[in-house]
């Protein structure tokens, strides 16, 4: 959970880039980054009951509505942020649906890297994993979006390639694969039990693989490979226009 933009309140009023401080920080045992995203969960105008009274709230507002907070307001937002992107997915597309894999993604890719006053760095971090959600980007003309929902299986070594052209650096180039992987056995560390790589080359021939980061920013030839995560991303502030594959 993310603070909301109450100014006026006494407490949990830093900001909409700030965390509140009952939010679960990562990572995992095994070092997995957790949590994926975050959504504002401080002082959330919720739903009032006509057969309940706001005695559990963290303040009451009228009948209808009382103030609420946890990660159980923080959820039910990025379900909803889920629902509309579905929805303007098949909007686009079709009317195909989008895999639960390609949903984590698009949430992901899009999500806004907080600059918390009390110290949360670059993302992806502990504190706020990949950012906060804001589908707004999907709906920005300016940009440009490409959706791979890759249906087909692949085994041991086999390769899934896609070229991608830039054709100017004043937009951010971000990439996130996720996959749906199955659990593995409760006390498995690790616990990934399919290890996919996400690399992308540059036109320039520099190589980049997945969650290699340097304050924010994708490092070029980095000494190894993310062996742990389902979420694997690449950011290039400035991109070199021309061909990435």
């Amino acid at each position: 959970a993310s603070q909301n933009d109450r100014p006026d309140f006494i407490i949990y009023a830093d900001g909409v880039d700030a965390m509140a401080d009952f939010s679960s920080r990562g990572p995992c045992e095994d070092g997995r980054i957790k949590p994926d995203v975050v959504a504002p969960g401080t002082w959330i105008a919720s739903l009032q009951s006509q057969s309940a009274s706001d005695i559990y709230a963290w303040a009451g507002i009228d009948e209808n509505y009382q103030y609420q907070g946890g990660t159980s307001q923080a959820g039910p937002h990025c379900s909803g942020a889920a629902a509309v992107f579905v929805q303007f997915y098949r909007d686009s597309h079709t009317n195909q649906t989008p895999s639960p894999a390609l949903v984590k993604a698009a949430l992901i890719n899009t999500a806004d890297d907080m600059e918390d006053p009390f110290g949360a760095g670059p993302v992806p971090n502990g504190d706020e994993g990949w950012g906060r959600v804001d589908i707004s980007w999907f709906f920005d003309e300016s940009l440009s979006f490409q959706f791979i929902d890759q249906p087909v299986l692949l085994t041991n070594s086999q390769v899934f390639e896609r070229r991608v052209v830039v054709s100017s650096p004043d937009e951010p180039l971000i990439i996130t694969m996720t996959y749906t992987d199955p659990p593995g056995f409760p006390a498995a560390i690790p616990a990934l039990v399919n290890d996919l790589d996400q690399e992308v080359v540059g036109p320039d021939g520099k190589q980049y693989f997945a969650n290699q980061f340097d304050n924010g920013e994708s490092i070029p030839k980095p000494p190894g490979r993310d062996t742990i995560n389902n979420v694997e991303g690449i950011h290039l502030g400035t991109p070199l226009p021309g061909e990435y594959i």
